[in-house]
C-alpha cells in the first residue's frame, strides 16, 4: 500500500515504467514538480500548475503540462486499479491543454539524401546507424521500438524478413513484414556488432541494456547536421510512411493502421484485421518507392 503521493509515483515509476522506453523521461518529469509535493495535490494546485507552465491552448509548454498531468493520472488510477493507493485522483475533471498539430515528414530530396548516405556507410557507427533508423524508414516503428529490438526477433521470410516487436504501446503483439532492401542493411551491422551477451539488436554501453534514448537522438541529430536536413525528427519517419503510403501509393487506413499498430476502435475493428502476409505487399511497395528515389529527379 503507497501511503503518500509521492511513494506512490516512486512505485509506479519503478515498478510499471522499469525497461520501458518512458522510465528515464517520466523520472525527469516526476522530478519536476510531483515528487517534491508532501501531500497529494489538489485540483486546484493541478490547475495553478498547469497554468504556471502554459497560458493556455496552443501556446508554449503545452506538452509538458499535458505530459506531467498523465503521468499524475497514470499513477493515481494505477494505484487505484491494484488497490495500493486509496487517496483518489485530483486529476478527474482536468482537460489537457490543445497544441498543436506536428505535420511534418521527410521530403522527397532529404529521403534521398539519408539514403543516399546509407548506401555509402563503411564504419561501424555508420553500419549500426542504417540499421537502426533504416528500420524507422521502412517500418514507421516508433523510436523506441527500434532502439529495444531483440537480436533474435528478426528472421528471414523468403527474400524479406520477419520483424517479432512484442508488446507494443498499445498493450498487443505485432509481427511485421521487413522488405528486402532492408535484409542486407541488417546482415552487414550484424557480421560486424561488437561480441556481447546483450539480447538487444542495438546494445548500449551497460551491460544488458539497449542503446539509451539520448544516444538514439544524438545519433540522428549528427546524422542530421552532415546531411544539412533541418527539424526532422527521427519520429517523423513513421509520419512518413503514414502519409507516402497513404498519398503516393493509395493504400488504405486498415492497412495503414495496421503496420503502425494503432488501435482499431470500430465495431468493424473488432472482426476484421490484416494478417501478416496480407502487409508484405504494402511493406515491400513502400521500400521501392523509397529506394527509387535514389534512381529519379526529385521534382520541385
Amino acid at each position: 500500500m503507497c501511503h503518500t503521493f509521492k511513494d506512490l509515483l516512486h512505485e509506479y515509476i519503478e515498478e510499471h515504467l522499469k525497461g520501458r522506453s518512458s522510465f528515464k523521461k517520466m523520472s525527469f518529469v516526476a522530478s519536476q514538480w510531483a515528487l517534491h509535493c508532501t501531500n497529494t495535490p489538489t485540483r486546484a494546485q493541478l490547475l495553478q500548475r498547469q497554468q504556471s507552465i502554459c497560458q493556455g491552448h496552443y501556446e508554449k509548454g503545452a506538452t509538458k503540462a499535458n505530459t506531467e498531468l498523465a503521468l499524475i493520472r497514470a499513477a493515481c488510477r494505477w494505484g487505484i486499479y491494484r488497490e495500493r493507493w486509496t487517496g483518489g485522483d485530483p486529476t478527474v475533471g482536468i482537460r489537457k491543454l490543445k497544441t498543436p498539430k506536428r505535420m511534418r515528414m521527410g521530403k522527397q530530396e532529404e529521403l534521398k539524401a539519408l539514403l543516399t548516405y546509407f548506401a555509402g556507410a563503411t564504419t561501424p557507427v555508420e553500419l549500426r546507424d542504417r540499421a537502426l533508423y533504416g528500420l524507422m524508414l521502412f517500418t514507421g516503428c516508433r523510436p523506441g521500438e527500434a532502439r529495444i529490438a531483440k537480436l533474435d526477433a528478426i528472421t528471414p521470410y523468403g527474400q524479406m524478413g520477419a520483424w517479432q516487436k512484442g508488446k507494443t504501446k498499445n498493450g498487443q503483439t505485432q509481427e511485421l513484414p521487413l522488405p528486402m532492401q532492408y535484409m542486407p542493411w541488417l546482415a552487414a551491422w550484424k557480421a560486424i556488432r561488437p561480441v556481447s551477451t546483450s539480447c538487444y539488436l542495438f546494445p548500449g554501453q551497460r551491460l544488458d541494456e539497449p542503446m539509451t534514448c539520448d544516444a538514439v537522438k544524438l545519433r540522428w541529430h549528427e546524422t542530421r547536421l552532415i546531411l544539412g536536413i533541418h527539424g526532422l525528427w527521427n519520429y517523423d519517419l513513421r509520419r512518413t510512411l503514414v502519409n507516402v503510403m497513404g498519398n503516393e501509393l493509395g493504400y488504405d487506413m486498415h492497412t495503414i493502421k495496421a503496420i503502425i499498430n494503432h488501435y482499431e476502435g470500430s465495431a468493424l475493428g473488432h472482426y476484421y484485421f490484416k494478417s501478416f502476409d496480407s502487409l508484405t505487399k504494402p511493406m515491400q511497395s513502400y521500400a521501392n518507392w523509397l529506394m527509387a528515389l535514389q534512381e529519379q529527379e526529385v521534382q520541385p
